[in-house]
């Protein structure tokens, strides 16, 4: 029994495997009715994957003649079958056509293959960024900035793009160009030179050839090249640094509680003055400012900036844009230039002494002491009169005080008809003589000073 079992499934087995052979020709898979078509092909009689390759192979054929180009970039983007192909909903047709038999419409749409992916690569082939301009600050150089122009970019404008493709494919194809709009940089040379405009130039006189001009010379030099960005605080003593010989500096005079002494350093405070009085000029903010106990000779009373290790020249960069310092001494002459964004207005300053005061009488010269010259002190008010579109303002800055230097002498003066008898009395009326001239010439000072006033 069981070997003919085993010959029975020898004998079926065969029969089973060109059973699923027969049925996978489609012998029994459903065919479509006689003298039907689908969109023009003929099917009649078909199985489904035979109408569905018979229609397929049409639409190829359908689409070779089809072509469009896309011009841009100066290019032409060229697309031809496979590339192009027409679209259609087959399985739809079919099933009507199995359904119903007879002629079936097939609506065909040409298409692009990856439609998508291919506009952007299109779109990316088109695309160039932009550069902005840029500045190079060189303050050593004679020509402070030099400008690298920007570089206008290039964007396709993929949404009209992706319309007139369409547009085109709708109607089976042509021709299409790629419109770009420029990028603009963000920064341009315009701006950057706008932002470099020379705001205030401050110059003031010293004897070069010495200690004092060499440190007039290093501080210029630390200072030259200076950033200040919109809102930062500038410090003197920050930038230029201790004023010792290990930073640099030598020793020359410098004013100690209202006399002249000797100190390393010596000079500095005239590059701290005409950096103050560029400062006013460009408009920046002055958080901090000290005068001299003795009025100097490089700059008007009431304008001076005294540093020292306790007192600093701070300044504030309210303009809103950045500027640029420029220092410079050489031949006598130091120099501060400030750049800038000009804000519409400018400045003036104005000194005003309000009151001198008489030095001591000149005393006798004592053994290993120099002869000195005497000198007034004054009371000093400096103004900034500011000037633009909305008028002239003046405004009060500070009010000074510089003390009178004694005059050291290594005789008195001589007069005539005995008055110059050694005995106190005799003294005391040359040195009253001496007083009375000085007070006239100061009373005539003032009649001047008055007279200006009033102007």
């Amino acid at each position: 029994m069981q070997r003919a079992c085993r010959t029975m499934g020898k004998l079926l087995l065969p029969a089973l495997v060109a059973g699923m052979i027969f049925f996978g020709t489609g012998f029994f898979c459903p065919r479509l009715p006689a003298e039907c078509s689908v969109g023009g092909t003929d099917v009649s009689g078909m199985t489904l994957p035979q109408a569905r390759s018979r229609i397929s192979r049409a639409l190829r054929e359908e689409a070779e003649p089809f072509r469009l180009t896309v011009k841009g970039n100066g290019r032409d983007y060229v697309f031809r079958a496979p590339e192009l192909y027409l679209r259609a909903d087959v399985e739809g047709a079919l099933a009507r056509a199995r359904k119903e038999g007879g002629f079936q419409p097939l609506e065909k749409h040409l298409a692009l293959t990856d439609f998508e992916g291919t506009l952007r690569r299109i779109c990316d082939d088109h695309y160039k960024k932009s550069a902005d301009a840029k500045l190079v600050f060189q303050p050593q150089e004679k020509a402070p900035f030099v400008f690298e122009r920007e570089r206008a970019g290039c964007v396709a404008d993929g949404k009209k793009l992706r319309e007139d493709v369409l547009a085109a494919l709708a109607a089976g194809g042509g021709t299409v160009r790629v419109y770009t709009q420029q990028g603009a940089p963000r920064v341009t040379e315009r701006q950057l030179r706008q932002g470099t405009r020379l705001l205030s130039v401050f110059s003031t006189n010293y004897a070069d050839g010495n200690n004092r001009s060499r440190n007039v010379a290093l501080a210029a030099s630390r200072i030259n090249g200076t950033v200040l960005g919109a809102g930062e605080n500038f410090s003197f003593n920050a930038v230029v640094g201790k004023r010792t010989r290990e930073n640099g500096f030598l020793s020359a005079p410098v004013i100690l509680e209202g006399k002249y002494v000797q100190g390393v350093g010596g000079g500095v405070c005239q590059v701290s003055t005409t950096l103050y009085n560029a400062a006013l000029l460009a408009g920046l903010k002055v958080r901090e400012v000290h005068a001299h106990s003795l009025s100097v000779g490089y700059v008007e009373p009431s304008f001076d900036a005294m540093v020292s290790d306790s007192c600093d020249l701070r300044l504030y960069n309210d303009t809103g844009a950045a500027v640029y310092l420029l220092a410079a001494a050489s031949g006598g002459k130091l120099t501060v230039r400030v750049y800038g964004t000009r804000s519409g207005y400018t400045y003036e300053r104005c000194s005003v002494v309000v009151e001198t005061l008489s030095p001591p009488a000149p005393r006798l010269i004592k053994e290993g002491e120099q002869e000195r010259a005497e000198k007034a002190g004054l009371r000093s008010e400096g103004y900034l009169i500011r000037r633009g579109k909305d008028g002239e303002t003046k405004v009060r800055l500070r009010t000074d005080t510089y003390a009178p230097i004694q005059g050291v002498v290594s005789e008195l003066p001589q007069f005539s008809d005995g008055e110059n008898s050694p005995d106190s009395l005799h003294l005391f009326v040359k040195c009253a003589k001496i007083i009375d001239t000085y007070n006239a010439d100061v009373k005539e000072k003032h009649r001047r000073m008055a007279e200006m006033r009033s102007i």
